[in-house]
């Protein structure tokens, strides 16, 4: 008991003669006596100089620490005469019995007017290069003759608890320069207070500061705020209720500022190597994007998952904020109301966005994507995407004929059609994509198409939308496209099948007027062509099409009146006028033709029509912009509701009419071009026509008044003949009588 008491005294005994020696050091000795000793001490380690302008301040108990005035670090050679590194002000203690049990309990730190100065060279070294040094020891261990080597943390003591009274930094500026790249930013009036910190419990950090770019023509002013809370034992590290606000100037922004918010929770789980963001919202442009992400597997393979949500927005509002002039739609009410929702899925290796849901005022799209590896300067895609309904003339602008007249006007003058047409090759030799898009009912130059399925496919250069299926106006296509870049000159092909459409309701949606076509059809083409402009893709098409009418007509002009009215006109005879619709009728109508090196050939037009039958052939030269066609019409004069009594004469007859000219000649008027035509040459083909018959006419009256007069004169003869038998045969009978009387005499 007595040895314990003796103990005991002694270490009390040795502790006050420490704490006295310890207390005689920091008040008896002038601690800046040692400047000198510190300044030789950092040249020896660093090479530079280190410069002590204020007063060294130590404390020791119970509070063991140092107060320093202003303090500066020269630069690296080379990078300029101001510090590299230079503090108004410090003042740091810790409480000196807890250390033994390795607990730090420190007083509020305070750090003021910290100033920094990081420069890039042009030659990519730095002025911080000399500083750096390991962090870590390397160890030498001998086992069974073995020498083996060893890296461990320098810093890898642990801490048993850690009390801090609060941080307290204040007018901190970090500058940043990088010659390589031409660019620098600042971190200017930085100010950072926390409370009361302590290990395993939460405390608040408050912040502001602004950082300001001129190569960036950028400033902007942060402030923000959290609670944080670390764990050693239990390796956990937490953010809580962050909210950062960020209110940014200059004119690399859009408009020239941007505020932004940021939200979040964030926990650090490094025993289970996990990261959890909770509550996460970024707001910025009047979207507010909230969700949440995990990061786990955080030693092997990070693997990430998490959802994201925004609320509604107006894209026009977003422009707006953004400076770019927001476009004018034929539709004013459009691009008003927006918002999305996705989940996501991510390794380093492959990534997946999953339940993707984008709304755009009256339309939902919706799909995943995923990208199987990351590898690669482009990587793999895979998607599948649908549309419910969307009208895409409502989001088009408004089209004028001043417009259609300008725009042409310009296209005439500004291209020629030689010029190269720059597709992104490379880019798309490397593409790796496998997906579907799909519509419900889309709108689009006011065409209606419905359940529409695009499979596209694209590997090795090759790009094809495979399989299109769609419906519209009662029929369905199905249709193939593809773009192949693997040789020098772009390749493209299409091959196309439209049946059952109805011509009617389809050209009167195109054309936004009556349609000069209707009844059921069948339209085919396998069209390929290749080139690096729109005249070599012109020249080089070759294929051929097929198309099939059926129980239609021809609106806008009757065939048949058109005849009879040329007829009339020729023949001196009253026409009525037309009555009811105008329009031809047709059992069918069918044409085909071949493309060879742009020149379309077709020589098999057929119509069927109770009045007439219609054929045609001829050429459109694409790459030459003419057309030399010509329509034969064959009138049959058999339908009584087209006009056929009245023609009844005219039947059997064929009549031609040619259509030639240039596109712009035909492109001003078309319908009437070939309405013109029809009348011109019906009317000429019909005068012939009636100039044949009267010469027929005229032969035949000569014929047959040469015949009546032969006959008259036979018959005048004949006469003759008979009245000279019977004046003979009287006067014989006379003369017989006279001899009788005379032999009466000359008895």
């Amino acid at each position: 008991m007595k040895l314990v008491k003796w103990l005991l005294g002694t270490v009390v005994v040795l502790a006050l003669v420490i704490g006295v020696g310890v207390v005689a050091l920091v008040y008896l000795v002038d601690w800046n006596d040692f400047k000198d000793t510190i300044k030789n001490q950092v040249k020896q380690q660093t090479g530079r100089d280190l410069t002590i302008a204020g007063d060294l301040s130590p404390s020791v108990f119970p509070w063991a620490g140092i107060e320093i005035g202003e303090i500066s670090l020269a630069n690296a050679e080379g990078f300029g005469d101001q510090p590299f590194a230079s503090i108004k002000g410090a003042d740091v203690k810790v409480k000196l019995l807890p250390l033994i049990k390795r607990e730090i309990n420190v007083r509020t730190v305070e750090l003021i007017g910290l100033n920094l100065d990081l420069q890039v060279a042009a030659d990519g070294s730095t002025n911080w290069d000399d500083l750096v040094q390991s962090t870590t020891t390397t160890v030498e261990e001998v086992s069974n003759d073995e020498e083996v080597t060893t890296e461990v943390e320098s810093n890898s003591a642990t801490i048993a608890a850690l009390a801090v009274g609060g941080i307290v930094v204040s007018d901190a500026n970090v500058s940043w320069t990088d010659a390589t790249t031409g660019t620098d930013a600042k971190l200017s009036s930085f100010n950072l207070q926390t409370g009361a910190i302590e290990l395993e419990k939460a405390f608040d950090l408050n912040t502001d500061f602004s950082v300001i770019s001129e190569s960036m023509d950028l400033q902007a002013d942060v402030t923000g705020n959290a609670s944080l809370m670390v764990d050693l034992n239990a390796q956990v590290y937490s953010i809580n209720n962050l909210q950062l606000t960020t209110d940014a100037k200059g004119g690399a922004l859009p408009d020239g500022q941007l505020v932004a918010k940021l939200g979040a929770s964030v926990t650090a789980e490094l025993a289970d190597q996990r990261v959890d963001v909770s509550s996460l919202s970024l707001a910025a442009l009047g979207v507010e994007l909230n969700g949440n992400i995990t990061v786990d597997n955080l030693n092997a393979e990070p693997n990430v998952i998490g959802e994201l949500s925004s609320n509604d927005f107006s894209v026009r509002e977003m422009f707006e904020k953004l400076g770019i002039e927001v476009p004018v739609t034929a539709d004013e009410n459009v691009l008003k109301k927006a918002n999305m929702s996705m989940s996501l899925a991510a390794t380093p290796a492959s990534a997946t966005l999953n339940n993707l849901t984008i709304t755009l005022d009256d339309t939902t799209f919706s799909g995943s994507a995923s990208v199987p590896s990351l590898e690669g300067e482009i990587p793999p895609v895979r998607f599948d995407f649908n549309v419910d309904d969307i009208d895409i003339d409502r989001y088009l602008p408004p089209v004028t004929d001043a417009d259609d007249e300008s725009a042409d006007d310009a296209d005439a003058v500004a291209t020629t059609g030689d010029e190269p047409i720059e597709l992104p090759i490379d880019m798309m030799r490397q593409l790796d994509i496998d997906g579907t898009f799909s519509v419900g009912s889309v709108k689009v130059s006011n065409l209606i198409t419905r359940n529409i399925v695009v499979p596209v496919k694209a590997k090795g250069g090759k790009l094809a939308l495979d399989s299109i299926k769609a419906a519209m106006y009662e029929g369905g296509l199905d249709a193939t496209a593809s773009i192949d870049v693997t040789g020098n000159t772009p390749a493209y092909g299409m091959n196309m099948s439209l049946a059952g459409i109805q011509a009617s309701p389809l050209l009167t949606d195109l054309l936004q007027s009556d349609s000069f076509l209707s009844g059921a059809g069948e339209v085919g083409a396998n069209i390929t062509t290749g080139g690096n402009s729109v005249n070599e893709i012109t020249a080089a098409l070759n294929g051929g099409f097929n198309t099939q009418f059926t129980d239609g007509s021809i609106n806008g002009i009757n065939i048949g009146y058109q005849i009879r009215r040329a007829k009339a006109a020729l023949t001196g005879q009253s026409l009525p006028e037309e009555e009811g619709a105008v329009k031809t009728d047709f059992s069918s109508l069918a044409v085909t033709g071949t493309f060879t090196n742009g020149v379309m050939q077709s020589d098999d037009l057929d119509m069927r029509s109770p009045l007439l039958r219609l054929g045609g052939k001829g050429s459109v030269d694409l790459p030459g912009e003419a057309v030399d066609y010509t329509l034969t019409t064959l009138i049959t004069g058999s339908a009584q509701g087209q006009g056929g009594a009245d023609l009844e004469s005219l039947k059997g007859v064929s009549l031609d009419v040619p259509i030639r000219g240039t596109f712009d000649e035909l492109s001003e008027n078309f319908a009437g071009v070939i309405l013109q035509g029809m009348k011109d040459n019906i009317t000429g083909n019909l005068k012939a026509l009636a100039d044949g018959k009267a010469d027929a006419l005229k032969a035949e009256a000569k014929e047959k008044a040469d015949a009546a007069k032969a006959k008259a004169e036979a018959q005048l003869k004949e006469k003759e003949d008979e009245l000279k038998a019977k004046l003979e045969e009287k006067g014989s009978e006379l003369e017989d009588k006279a001899k009788d009387a005379l032999k009466g005499l000359f008895k």
